[in-house]
């Protein structure tokens, strides 16, 4: 430390929306030819010599010289540990004149809190974040579901950022838990206004699923190695271009209509001028420095300033006296969706009730509910036009695109046909508004056991449904589907019919016989299959699994993956000459 033997490098954070780097998370390294070159040794070392507050400074010292120096452009991430902001007792202090010293400036640091130590004082840790953010730095945790306390750090805290542990980013393309921990996260970041970053991202196919899911931040070898040289031009990252596949889901940033802010400071009676002078302007946002404080409504001012004597008391005012705050702060990011249950969560908003829509922590406009939810509705029946009108459920022409857009991005599904055996006696006995019902009700029973997330459920016609499914536990979802439709479907019988647990009807050949009560045969294949290269590819490979389905007893569920076919609800069954035991499917799996 004395000899100043340590070397920073930066590794580049990169925003997949404008496919370039947007900051730097600054790494400190000891000495080359040392054990302590590993970070780990080097801090552990420093612990012990109960020199770790003041290596901490010293890296941050020199994070700031060497990013000043560099002219580096964007954001700098300092990697702090809780204790040492404990053990310190002037540390926001001592931190913003360290920046300012070398020349950083404050509102252009995120500071990482490191989970390595459990948090136990929150007051004071929120204290030490409050001066920062008052300075104009912006907060993160880091490697978010690596500890124990990182859920209620994100709580306590309520940081700009969080950073998701490698762990959940490493092979999250070929594992729906995974996916769905990383979904998870971000819905909770997206409510929570918080931007949200995956770390140790490496393959292009992870980068492609994190891009799908809506990531804010992306950051990993597949963009970077730690380096000492900084860029100074935010550059544009060419591992992004060709993971990318451009979406145009809607965000609350697509409504937002920037409104001149006002300043905290403006008196009451200059905002009031303000609103007679812009009749049609409904609300004011409050912003300081680019960060939304508030918002000031004029019907409630002029409510307000109506009462005796309260102009009077408040015209000279500041503002911030009669502001809305906290008020609706909404993610530009967040799906509208998302918007919908936020405004509408405290009850019944007034239709042109405004909120504030942010971009980066920052404002970004004003947003009406009656544009969320006209849009919505625009949303929803433009895919009815796609939809089986009867279960409403998306019909063939999305069932097909959303099959080649799963292959065009290299993502692994295993694709489900459900159809009902021997329906058409059923219909030809009990007429098709019966039928229908039957229909309904597998539609009910596919939505409810799949995963709205990850699963895709659609209607391809007649008693035919497609289910495109990556959710880890995809076996389970299809067999509780089974029993629970074996339990169910004696309801849609006269009680004859089901206690004989068959009906009389003409088949094919118009000869009376028996029939025994509906079932369901799923045929499942592989999206790694030779062969499942477009949405028709797939149907075909399919058709072939369906007729093996089919000549089963009762419920079925047949799986084929590449050459091999098994029966998954049957193992011990015999299986015919050319398919493999279920045992030898799956170990080769």
């Amino acid at each position: 430390m004395r000899e100043g033997r340590i070397t920073t490098l930066f590794q580049p954070i990169v925003d997949p929306r404008s496919r370039g780097i947007c900051g730097y998370e600054a790494l400190t390294r000891g000495p080359s030819d040392s054990w302590l070159h590993a970070p780990q040794n080097l801090f552990e070392a420093a612990r012990r010599a109960d020199l770790k507050v003041e290596l901490d400074f010293l890296c941050m010292q020199s994070a700031f010289k060497r990013f000043v120096a560099a002219r580096a452009a964007g954001q700098l991430f300092i990697n702090v540990s809780p204790d040492t902001i404990y053990e310190h007792p002037n540390f926001a202090e001592r931190f913003v004149e360290l920046a300012r010293s070398e020349g950083m400036a404050s509102d252009r640091v995120v500071i990482e809190l490191t989970e390595e130590s459990l948090l136990e004082d929150y007051d004071r840790l929120r204290s030490a974040m409050q001066r920062l953010r008052s300075a104009g730095c912006a907060i993160a945790i880091d490697d978010l579901g690596a500890g124990s306390s990182g859920l209620r750090t994100w709580s306590e805290l309520k940081p700009d950022y969080v950073k998701i542990d490698r762990y959940f980013v490493t092979g999250i393309d070929a594992d729906a838990t995974k996916l769905e921990f990383v979904r998870s996260m971000l819905d909770m970041g997206r409510a929570m206004g918080c931007r949200v970053i995956a770390e140790g991202v490496e393959t292009e196919r992870e980068c492609r699923e994190l891009v799908d899911l809506g990531l804010d931040r992306l950051q990993g070898h597949l963009f970077g190695r730690p380096s000492t040289a900084p860029s100074a031009a935010l550059q544009q990252v060419e591992s992004l271009d060709r993971s990318i596949v451009t979406h145009t889901a809607l965000c609350a940033e697509h409504i937002a209509t920037y409104v001149p802010p006002v300043p905290p400071e403006m008196r009451v009676t200059e905002v009031a001028d303000l609103f007679r002078d812009t009749p049609e302007q409904l609300s004011f946002p409050v912003v300081q420095d680019g960060r939304p404080l508030g918002v000031v409504r004029r019907e409630r001012l002029f409510d307000l300033l109506a009462k005796p004597l309260h102009p009077e008391i408040f015209n000279k005012r500041p503002v911030t006296a009669v502001m809305e705050s906290p008020t609706l702060l909404i993610d530009g990011q967040l799906r509208l969706e998302q918007v919908s249950r936020l405004v509408t969560q405290k009850g019944r908003p007034r239709l042109t009730e405004e909120f504030v829509i942010t971009k980066d922590g920052r404002y970004h406009g004003l947003g009406q509910t009656i544009d969320v939810l006209r849009l919505i509705t625009e949303q929803q029946l433009q895919s009815a036009k796609h939809s089986n009108p009867l279960t409403l459920l998306p019909g063939n022409a999305a069932v097909r695109s959303t099959v080649d857009k799963l292959i065009e991005s290299r993502k692994r599904f295993i694709a489900a046909y459900f159809d009902l055996d021997s329906f058409k006696p059923y219909n030809d006995v009990y007429g098709y508004a019966h039928g229908d019902q039957v229909i309904l009700h597998l539609a009910a029973l596919l939505k409810n056991h799949f995963s709205a997330r990850l699963d895709f459920v659609g209607h391809v016609g007649g008693d035919d449904f497609l289910v495109l499914m990556r959710s880890a536990d995809w076996r389970e979802r299809v067999v509780n589907v089974l029993e629970r439709f074996a339990e169910t479907v004696a309801n849609f019988y006269s009680p004859e019919h089901a206690a004989a647990k068959s009906i009389t009807a003409t088949d094919r050949d118009g000869r009376q016989r028996k029939f025994p009560l509906l079932t369901l045969s799923v045929a499942a294949l592989d999206s790694e299959t030779m062969g499942a290269t477009s949405a028709d590819a797939v149907a075909h490979l399919l058709a072939h699994v369906k007729k093996y389905a089919k000549q089963q007893t009762g419920n079925s569920f047949v799986l084929r993956s590449d050459e091999r076919i098994v029966d998954l609800l049957a193992a011990a069954r015999r299986p015919p000459p050319d398919m493999l035991p279920m045992e030898q499917l799956m170990t080769s799996a």
